[in-house]
């Protein structure tokens, strides 16, 4: 018995089926085909979807010292609303410099080639700073009868998504005849789509105006002093305005005047002037206004127009004390002598056109320093690095000091 346990067993034939392994392999492959395909789609809508609500602070972005089409690798850098690093920034393709795009436009304004044109930058909304203007320095009166210089003044304005203020700006127009409005969306971050509007309208409107102005709607602007200094220094190219040199772009996210390296690489922006009112001849115009259709969109309409295009088209921005970019000390003596005053809200608008008419206060012929408007930055809310000027006019920017002014909320 024992010896029969030692012995080999025939242990009974197993038959080992294939065909279902082979099923339940075949059929796991294709959900995991299907699952790739799925997850493949899922981020292909991701892509565009994540692009498009641009996130004020994610959103990886090509390194300007990269490659085109390369990405920060895993970096997150603040897309700026509205222009995205996918964003086109060919001004073509809003400008539309071949067709009309007006949505409204003033009447013979220029039948007559006027000396000095001033375009009014305006918000759609701002109908009580266009009205305290048009009553104040820029008053038909005075326009018509007190100049020997033929002067014209016109306010630009986009569209608002609010319909019921674009008809306000339709009766607004039909009554005064001085508004300009453009298709594009009136916001902060398109106010050089707005300029550059300003260029394309006067060049197909207003070729024939010896010199042209822009400022905005919260600028006093001293018509007779501006169109003196002018008439005495005739040149050929002129770009008039308040001098910023070596001004660094922030990058802080949440500063108004945030700059992403992907729209501005460099360290320091070109010499620029403060957008709040320049001056340029007509010749000049033109040449900035075809600079603009061939250099990529920035933001800062100052720096881009008269920083990056005049760079571009070889105009220097120069320096005249008469502009400035703060307010100013409410001295008649001081507003004499200002071209320009910022920060003028209606009601002072009033206060300063009276005490610059006030024909009982005598100045002495001693230009009187306002210290106040060194001290300025260009909003209440926001860190910039800013210019200040020394005794040497000439020399403005080589012995300038750059220095950082935090204003607190």
């Amino acid at each position: 018995m024992d010896r029969l346990r030692l012995l080999p067993m025939d242990l009974p034939t197993i038959t080992v089926s294939t065909i279902g392994n082979t099923k339940s392999k075949s059929s796991f492959v294709r959900r995991l085909t299907v699952g790739f395909v799925i997850l493949a789609v899922l981020g292909l809508l991701y892509v565009p979807a994540y692009h498009s609500a641009q996130s004020p602070f994610l959103g990886e972005t090509p390194s300007p010292a990269e490659s085109p089409g390369s990405l920060h690798s895993l970096a997150s850098v603040a897309q700026l609303p509205g222009w995205s690093y996918n964003t086109s920034r060919d001004l073509c393709v809003y400008i539309h410099p071949g067709n009309t795009t007006s949505i409204l436009s003033p009447t013979g304004i220029c039948s007559l080639p006027p000396y000095l044109l001033i375009i009014v930058c305006s918000a759609v909304a701002n109908q009580e700073a266009r009205t305290a203007i048009r009553s104040t320095w820029a008053n038909k009166y005075n326009l018509d009868n007190l100049y020997n210089f033929t002067v014209k003044v016109a306010f630009l304005l986009g569209q608002s998504d609010n319909d019921t203020l674009n008809n306000l700006i339709v009766e607004e127009s039909s009554q005064y005849n001085d508004i300009v409005q453009e298709r594009f969306l009136d916001t902060y971050n398109n106010l050089t789509l707005k300029s550059v509007m300003m260029l394309k309208w006067v060049m197909s409107n207003c070729d024939q105006t010896k010199y042209l102005m822009k400022t905005d709607d919260d600028m006093f602007v001293n018509i007779p002093l501006l169109l003196q200094t002018l008439h005495s220094k005739p040149k050929t190219e002129t770009l008039l305005g308040s001098l910023i040199c070596n001004a660094r772009p922030i990058l802080d996210p949440k500063n108004k005047w945030y700059m992403p390296k992907y729209m501005y690489s460099e360290k320091t922006y070109p010499n620029y002037l403060s957008g709040t009112g320049y001056v340029m001849s007509m010749g000049v115009a033109s040449k900035l206004y075809q600079a603009a259709l061939v250099t990529p969109l920035l933001h800062l309409e100052d720096v881009y127009i008269t920083g990056l295009c005049a760079k571009r088209a070889k105009v220097r921005p120069v320096n005249h004390p008469g502009f400035g970019y703060g307010p100013r000390k409410m001295d008649p003596c001081v507003l004499r002598n200002a071209i320009t005053t910022h920060k003028v809200n209606a009601s002072n608008m009033y206060v300063i056109w009276i005490k610059v008419n006030n024909a009982s206060v005598i100045c002495n012929n001693r230009t009187r320093v306002d210290r106040k408007s060194i001290t300025l930055s260009r909003s209440s809310r926001n860190a910039g690095y800013y210019v200040f000027k020394k005794k040497t006019i000439n020399r403005l920017c080589a012995i300038s000091i750059v220095s950082l002014w935090i204003i607190s909320l």
